[in-house]
């Protein structure tokens, strides 16, 4: 009986204990942090608890904290850096539950640059954060993977409303207490350093539509992570406060020193240093000082445009390796001109999880694309969205989804972004077909204007088959040119496409086949042609990606060409002709090396360019069939190109190009190499990669090679508040030689074996102008100067003065 009472005293002890243990453990508090005036939520606020520095959290980026205890909370200590500090007292078990901390802006500002005696402490904390850059950067990782959940929202903002001064939203009733559109993904991204990445898109959901076909265009607002040199956003490259050699450009503070657990975080704020000409940020940096990695980042533009931007960024210390981003935000305003009451915002956030180092990824695992989209990606469930959301959405953003949903059936938006995707690639949807704008309008000096009517049959009719044509007329050559083709995608993936057609029109003289890969299907320079060729041409022509970074092209052509000029090919002993016949076969390839591209659905599905860090080469070979299908002449055509554009952040953007040729055989007029001036009249339109001195077909080879080098100071070298300059200087030149010019009667033209010389420099946004809030349009100026052996007696002749036009957000 005794040890019955013994075992059941010991039993209650042991209750008693575990009793208090788990109700001790399940003590926490939480809340939210937000500015008294604006209700923004306050990212990355300090929270002390009980008084005590080494005990406490963060608030996370939607100002959200928890804190879990083993003891009595008595208080907590709020501080951040622009705001006074608060304390709260907790006396009652309710106000455990969720605390609303509304924290007041500081009367003071950290606006002036303060001179310290000796040794900037803040200095010495960013020179150990530069040091540890490679091994705190994630994009130095051998390999990872994680998953994403997106979520953007796009509101209407009033920031003139007050107690006083009401704004009646006349939108209220549109979207009855919704946002104005809402965004939701979720994504799967692995990379293998250094070039390998591929993000697929698992689910997207946008409100008002059924396919979001442009979300893989929106997987970029702003910068994984926050180490690199530059940090782009939207047009602007900004110099990382973290870049090399930022000391000499950026003014650091330590505001703040904060103990969690065994981890000491310095909390130092950043602006440009005063009187420097460069694109610079400022806001805060929360440096762990376990690696002196960035714990937390908080960046805006140092200059205010027309655009209010901001990012926040949080990282966690994955698998105790690696310091990871775990939460990324942005926002950005607009204020549209005529509407000074009423501002568009978009709040994005980006949360990480199941995140993977050093998993065993192989190349061969990756596809062409660095982002796209699942074939189910729209039809997402929610039991999917369920299990990939933070928190159950709100119920504004469940109006949202009612609302812009029911709108978006009732206005069919599905139908308008398929309109204006389709512009984006000049076309119009007319039912099963669509208009080619590039074959209906054209301009040049030979015909003027040609009006006429190009149409295809579109992906409503056929998925992988598309029949067309098209029929225009020139008022002033007065003359009809028409044609008609089929193209069939064979495998969408990797671009396998057959093209077959007939068409009889004009091409201008002396084009190149290195267009052949463009996908501008506008050129201002074509607008200046004037010397034609009338051409009536069969064709045959098969192009595909050849793999990950190649786009290659075979065709077969018959041309009956007809020049449309005075002209003739004279050989001696030979009897001289105007006209002529050709058979070519041409092989073209296009090598970008670490292009990113991005793969968009629907039908078809589009490929689209984000550009290269390297070189991209073109090349073109042509072979002449005399003999073969009535061609009559037998040569080798080789062409090539190489562009590179790069930015460097002390010195701006640098770019260059490199075209060459070689025609090997006894050629006429139109299969030799001109056009590559752009000079018209002493004042015009600066065209990029041409000869802004020479005139249009000033001179021919049969051999040459040209050199386009330019480069855009940007701002560095002049900045007066919003008066910013970009200067840009150029040099262009070009060599070339011409087997027999005598054999080529009727035209005039020079050849530049000794070398054709141009330099110039451009001054652009000399005159900016507001374009309804959103962008700034700019003008500008630019003079150059031919020089050398084609020089000319005439200064003035020598002289091409060019205006430019920009489109910027600052």
């Amino acid at each position: 009986m005794r040890r019955i009472k013994q075992k059941g005293y010991l039993l209650a002890v042991l209750l008693t204990v575990v009793f208090q243990n788990i109700t001790t453990a399940q003590q926490s508090v939480r809340g939210s942090v937000t500015d008294v005036n604006t209700g923004e939520p306050l990212a990355f606020v300090n929270v002390i608890v009980n008084g005590d520095p080494l005990k406490g959290t963060t608030t996370d980026i939607q100002g959200q904290f928890e804190y879990v205890s083993h003891n009595v909370i008595t208080h907590l200590v709020f501080s951040y850096v622009g705001y006074e500090r608060d304390t709260v007292q907790l006396r009652d078990r309710q106000d455990w539950l969720h605390l609303s901390i509304e924290l007041l802006p500081a009367a003071y500002s950290f606006e002036e640059v303060v001179v310290q005696a000796g040794e900037n402490p803040a200095n010495r904390i960013i020179r150990n954060v530069i040091r540890n850059k490679k091994i705190n950067n994630p994009e130095e990782v051998a390999s990872f993977s994680y998953r994403t959940y997106n979520k953007v929202i796009y509101d209407f903002i009033h920031p003139n409303q007050s107690e006083d001064h009401l704004i009646e939203d006349p939108f209220d009733n549109l979207f009855q207490g919704g946002h104005v559109l809402m965004m939701e993904s979720v994504t799967q991204r692995k990379f293998i350093h250094p070039d390998r990445s591929e993000e697929v898109i698992l689910g997207v959901k946008v409100s008002g539509f059924q396919e979001a076909t442009f979300a893989p265009l929106a997987t970029d607002m702003q910068p994984f992570s926050f180490y690199k040199e530059v940090i782009p956003i939207f047009d602007v490259n900004y110099i990382n406060p973290i870049s090399d050699g930022s000391l000499s450009r950026y003014y650091f503070t330590l505001e703040d020193t904060v103990f969690q657990h065994q981890d000491t975080t310095f909390i130092l704020s950043y602006k440009p240093l005063p009187n420097k000409n460069f694109e610079g940020l400022k806001g805060l940096l929360y440096i762990n000082t376990s690696t002196y990695a960035i714990q937390y980042v908080i960046a805006s533009p140092a200059e205010k445009g027309l655009i209010d931007i901001r990012i926040r960024q949080q990282y966690e210390f994955v698998d105790g390796q690696q310091w990871f981003p775990g939460e990324l935000s942005f926002e950005f305003i607009m204020y549209p001109s005529g509407m000074e009451d009423l501002g568009l915002s978009a709040n994005g956030v980006s949360f990480i999880d199941s995140v993977t180092l050093l998993p065993d990824l192989q190349r061969k695992d990756f596809g062409y694309d660095a982002v796209w989209m699942a074939e189910q990606a729209n039809q997402r469930d929610s039991v999917f969205w369920k299990n990939h959301r933070r928190a159950p959405l709100g119920e504004s953003e469940l109006t949202t989804y009612r609302v812009l949903d029911s709108l978006g059936q009732k206005y069919k938006f599905d139908a308008l972004l398929s309109t204006i995707e389709k512009l984006a690639r000049d076309r119009i949807g007319i039912s099963i077909f669509d208009i080619d704008v590039s074959r209906t309008l054209l301009l040049n000096k030979f015909e003027g204007f040609r009006l006429g009517l190009g149409v295809y049959t579109n992906e409503k009719l056929f998925k992988h088959v598309s029949l067309g044509g098209f029929f225009g007329y020139g008022l002033k050559d007065h003359q009809w040119k028409y044609g008609g083709e089929v193209i069939w995608t064979i495998h969408e993936y990797n671009e396998l496409t057959l093209k077959g057609g007939y068409q009889n029109t004009l091409f201008e003289t002396g084009s190149h086949q290195l267009r052949l890969f463009d996908q501008r299907k506008y050129d201002f320079r074509s607008w200046l042609a004037y010397r034609m060729d009338r051409v009536e041409q069969y064709t045959l022509d098969l192009g595909c990606r050849a793999f990950r970074y190649a786009n290659l092209n075979i065709s077969l052509r018959q041309n009956a060409i007809a020049p449309q000029y005075g002209y003739q090919f004279k050989v001696p002993g030979q009897e001289g002709f105007t006209t002529y016949q050709t058979t070519e076969v041409a092989v073209g390839i296009r090598y970008a090396f670490r292009e990113k591209l991005v793969r968009a659905m629907g039908n078809p599905i589009r490929r689209m360019r984000m550009g290269s860090d390297f070189p991209v080469a073109t090349f073109v070979y042509t072979r002449g069939l005399k003999d073969v299908l009535n061609g009559q002449l037998d040569y080798h055509k080789y062409e090539a190109r190489i562009e590179q554009s790069f930015y460097h952040k002390a010195l701006g953007k640098t770019k260059i190009r490199i075209d060459a040729g070689w025609a090997d055989g006894t050629l006429p007029y139109g299969l030799l190499f001109t056009g590559e001036g752009s000079y018209t009249q002493p004042f015009s339109i600066e065209i990029k990669n041409y000869f802004q001195t020479a005139d249009l077909y000033e001179f021919l080879s049969d051999q040459y090679v040209n050199l386009f080098f330019s480069h855009n100071f940007e701002s560095l070298l002049f900045h007066a508040g919003k008066f910013k300059p970009h200067i840009t200087i150029s040099q262009n030149m070009g060599w070339g030689r011409l087997a027999h010019p005598e054999y080529h009667r009727f035209v005039t033209f020079k050849t530049k074996e000794m070398g054709l010389y141009e330099t110039g420099i451009q001054v652009d946004n000399l005159l900016k102008i507001n374009y309804l809030n959103v962008a700034y349009l700019g003008f500008g100026l630019g003079a150059y100067y031919r020089y050398g052996p084609y020089a000319t007696d005439s200064f003035n002749r020598n002289m091409a003065y060019k205006f430019s036009v920009t489109f910027t957000t600052n």
